[in-house]
């Protein structure tokens, strides 16, 4: 399937031909909650902790006499149903973490990946030379205006390329990642997806390839002068 190739200014110069067994990769929408939901549950980190009555300073000794006051009896003034007490059923300290096997973080990536690629929202970014590249985060915005994508966008580079992903990091809208680093949760929460042709090349290969095994060889790009509706 042939999707815009774009360079580093955001400029359409061709098409980019990417394999069918990826594009035609069926949409998974429960497998890709399930690995959503196991991602955002894997960052909290459960440190969530209250005190309860024989945690609480204080409260050692006997409030009032038992009888002759006419009040409830008391033994501690840090019993829950006093203000300062200790806290009933409160939260402890526990871990949220959730698994997913590497099947089904392949699968769900391979989906959202597909579905970005069926829905026109996927760009290829030719490979940076040393005069076409981001050299400053003026150059990546450029990018988004040209493009114009004003949603939150996903720009995915070769791993090795670090000055280009920080170029991005005082934009709103963008996030840059490696190619290694992408999973599903990235893509899933982004409405654009631009790689650059060194990301896929490396993001096929050692990832999709897995489960796809796809020959990775240089693709011929063909001219176009077409616009985009963003």
């Amino acid at each position: 399937m042939k999707v815009k190739l774009i360079d580093h200014k955001g400029t359409i110069v061709g098409d980019h031909n990417i394999h069918n067994s990826i594009s035609s990769y069926p949409l998974n929408l429960q497998l890709i909650h399930q690995n959503v939901v196991a991602f955002l549950a894997n960052q909290r980190q459960g440190t969530h902790k209250t005190k309860t009555r024989s945690e609480v300073r204080g409260g050692g000794r006997k409030p009032f006499p038992q009888k002759g006051t006419g009040r409830a009896r008391s033994g501690s003034i840090r019993n829950p149903i006093n203000r300062g007490g200790g806290i009933t059923f409160g939260p402890s300290p526990r871990s949220y973490r959730k698994g997913l096997n590497k099947k089904m973080k392949l699968n769900a990536l391979l989906s959202t990946f597909a579905y970005k690629i069926n829905e026109k929202k996927l760009f290829v970014l030719k490979d940076f030379t040393n005069s076409k590249k981001f050299n400053k985060t003026k150059d990546a915005l450029n990018l988004l205006n040209n493009l114009k994508l004003n949603k939150h966008s996903l720009l995915i580079l070769d791993g090795a390329d670090k000055h280009s992903i920080q170029t991005t990091n005082n934009i709103p809208n963008i996030r840059s990642l490696s190619s290694d680093l992408i999973n599903a949760p990235a893509i899933a929460r982004s409405e654009y997806i631009i790689i650059t042709e060194k990301g896929l090349n490396n993001l096929i290969e050692k990832r999709l390839n897995k489960k796809l095994n796809i020959r990775i060889s240089k693709t011929k790009q063909t001219k176009s002068k077409e616009g985009i509706d963003a």
